[in-house]
């Protein structure tokens, strides 16, 4: 999850206390997008009069058109991630993740991915201009079986040297300004020594421009799939402008939500590559 400008993923509403038409609604993205959780940018939403179910209505369309999913298919198998060599066993050992801490974390990683690369797509064909012909309906793709994950921990759960791994792990790709710790990564404090691990692992990728590289090139790509997108969304007239201003900063540049997108990407790939037999 990452930040939504002017506000971050810690001052978002937490899914578990959204009641009433809210909560609904939440139900409903999880259902329609098939992922276990909500990124920042719904629960921020909230926030403004009429702009979450506002912003739902316009883009439900385009969820449901299965053209997000097979735009994050095209996007999964690009070669553009930056991914470090394999860990050996006995690192992970030393880390603390075994077998069944590595079904976890990549529970957790992939639920991430997933939810912020449909994201990230679908919102940009919200707010881009249409280009070129309508696409053809595909057929949608079986979203990933997902375990349960572990709950998102607050910071004040987490152990002030944990929390400082997370600030470390935060500024791969962020520029100058790191923001808000992503919440990808304040769900992965349940391992702390594994934060340890993408630390050392992406800092050369972070040194040599790599992760920098490839967060443009996977914003490129969203742009492309989003004016695609675009075809598909719904009415927008009703959409407050606050809320479009909130969308438009959440997938504009490649500081925004392209940033975890790529992040999510490569780590999967590394985990994968890591994981124990």
């Amino acid at each position: 999850m990452t930040e939504v400008r002017g506000t971050g993923p810690v001052t978002a509403l937490a899914e578990k206390m959204a009641t009433g038409a809210t909560a609904a609604i939440f139900a409903e993205i999880r259902d329609v997008m098939q992922i276990p959780l909500l990124t920042s940018i719904w629960r921020t939403l909230v926030s403004i009069d009429r702009g979450l179910p506002a912003v739902w209505a316009a883009t439900k369309p385009i969820y449901l058109s299965g053209q997000p999913d097979v735009a994050l298919g095209r996007l999964s198998r690009a070669d553009i991630f930056p991914v470090p060599a394999p860990l050996a066993a006995d690192q992970l050992a030393d880390a603390g993740v075994g077998a069944e801490e590595m079904r976890a974390v990549l529970g957790i990683v992939d639920a991430y991915t997933r939810s912020n690369s449909l994201n990230m797509m679908a919102l940009s064909g919200l707010v881009l201009s249409p280009v070129g012909r309508r696409p053809a309906d595909p057929v949608r793709p079986a979203a990933p079986i997902l375990p349960d994950l572990p709950g998102l921990l607050e910071k004040s759960e987490i152990a002030p040297d944990v929390w400082l791994g997370l600030e470390r792990v935060n500024r791969f790709g962020a520029g100058a300004n790191p923001g808000q710790v992503a919440t990808l990564w304040r769900h992965l404090a349940h391992y702390p020594g594994l934060l340890h691990l993408i630390d050392q692992a992406f800092a050369p990728s972070q040194s040599d421009g790599a992760i920098d590289r490839a967060i443009q090139e996977v914003f490129e790509r969203s742009q492309a799939e989003g004016a695609r997108l675009a075809h598909f969304r719904g009415d927008t007239s009703a959409i407050p402008d606050p809320a479009i201003e909130m969308v438009t900063a959440y997938v504009a540049g490649p500081r925004g939500v392209a940033r975890m997108v790529t992040m999510g990407h490569g780590l999967a790939r590394w985990l994968r590559q890591s994981e124990p037999a």
